[in-house]
């Protein structure tokens, strides 16, 4: 049995992962190395002049950089490249990684290196190929019933989407952050805040609102006169 064949075994481990659910293994490829860093944070906070206190303004929690170290395996360097060249196209655009530690990346390409010649293992070539990628840390979608729940995650905020059925005619309708109007009874409305949209029966409709709906981590009640489903991603700083 190969190295790459005796890999396959179970998930997650030290040497395979998944880019859109496509295993790095059926393109003869297996991880080398990786890192994650931690998450970018910016402030912005005012001190007064000769002043021992200062007051935060504001804050902002950024994504991670994620390097990826990839063994490539082929009996020619035209396969290798081509082994190479599929995985690349994988990574276009915003992709999911699943890495071997366990968690989901939602993540883009910032960059791609070149393969390098490492030398000859049971008559294939070997080489190396490092990427560099941008991305937020998080555990699969979640999917709570209940407007008290108990929310997993470090991320200051953190997406959500509110789906209820009215049970009753409703001149407005608060679910979370968000204002619905003229809503009748048997109407299944969603305030999503992980896809940025607003509907009513499946319908875009117009609402108020000044923040999209979001969780923070902990205990947390989401306003709301209906029993609420509550959908996110538990993501990680």
């Amino acid at each position: 049995m190969s190295k790459l064949e005796s890999c396959r075994k179970g998930f997650p481990n030290p040497y395979t992962a998944f880019i859109n659910n496509k295993d790095i293994m059926d393109f003869d490829a297996v991880v080398e190395s990786f890192k994650v860093s931690g998450s970018a944070v910016s402030n912005s906070f005012y001190q007064g002049k000769n002043r021992t206190t200062f007051h935060e303004l504001s804050y902002a929690v950024g994504m991670k950089v994620i390097t990826l170290s990839l063994f490539f395996s082929a009996p020619t360097r035209r396969r290798l490249t081509l082994n190479k060249s599929a995985v690349d196209a994988l990574m276009v655009g915003k992709i999911e990684l699943h890495m071997p530690d366990g968690f989901y990346y939602d993540a883009v390409l910032t960059s791609a290196g070149e393969l390098q010649m490492l030398g000859v293992e049971q008559n294939q070539l070997i080489a190396l190929c490092t990427y560099t990628f941008q991305g937020i840390q998080r555990d699969e979608l979640k999917m709570v019933t209940g407007n008290t729940l108990l929310a997993e995650g470090t991320a200051p905020h953190m997406d959500c989407r509110l789906t209820c059925t009215a049970t009753a005619n409703r001149a407005t309708m608060q679910v979370g952050s968000v204002t619905f109007s003229g809503i009748h009874t048997g109407d299944v409305v969603v305030a999503d805040g992980i896809d940025g949209v607003l509907t009513v029966n499946g319908s875009p409709v117009v609402a108020s609102f000044t923040k999209l709906p979001y969780l923070v981590p902990g205990e947390q009640t989401i306003v709301c006169p209906e029993t609420l489903t509550v959908e996110y991603y538990p993501t990680y700083i």
